[in-house]
């Protein structure tokens, strides 16, 4: 079973703001775009749909703290972590990470996202969470708490 996913990067200059720097909204995208991954990676898809109805993961809350600045050219990671599995939703835990020209890491970003399963009914107008599937539930773990603490501890002073 899976319980982390790492997605590897190099920042656009279309990425960064007017200092040269990754501008902080960007984060939140690569959260998404590693989630997705994740997701196919299990062979599932992050949105399905059948005729007037739609199946995804709407967030419910996001939140990012920033450590150091990534610029134009860097290679970096983006680690997602399966931090919790509820009934309808994920709690992932991201770990971002510049990588150094002598292949050491630098702390940039630790970020947290809760994606809820839900479905979307277009006649009607309405969404409603479900309850996770039980394929998805036989691919997925959380993942173990000594790693959850060192990444979680991972950017503190």
């Amino acid at each position: 079973m899976a319980f982390d996913y790492v997605l590897e990067r190099e920042l656009a200059f279309n990425e960064t703001d007017m200092a040269g720097i990754a501008h902080f909204s960007n984060f939140f995208r690569w959260m998404e775009i590693a989630e997705h991954a994740f997701l196919k990676s299990l062979g599932m898809e992050p949105v399905v749909q059948e005729r007037d109805q739609f199946w995804g993961w709407p967030r419910v809350r996001a939140s990012c703290e920033y450590h150091s600045p990534l610029r134009f050219g860097d290679r970096f990671e983006v680690h997602l972590f399966v931090k919790e599995i509820k009934q309808k939703s994920v709690v992932y835990f991201f770990r971002v990470r510049k990588r150094e020209a002598d292949g050491s890491y630098t702390a940039v970003a630790r970020a947290e996202m809760t994606s809820v399963y839900a479905g979307f009914d277009v006649p009607s107008r309405s969404m409603a969470a479900l309850d996770l599937q039980a394929d998805l539930l036989a691919k997925i773990e959380e993942a173990p708490a000594e790693l959850m603490k060192a990444a979680r501890n991972q950017g503190r002073a």
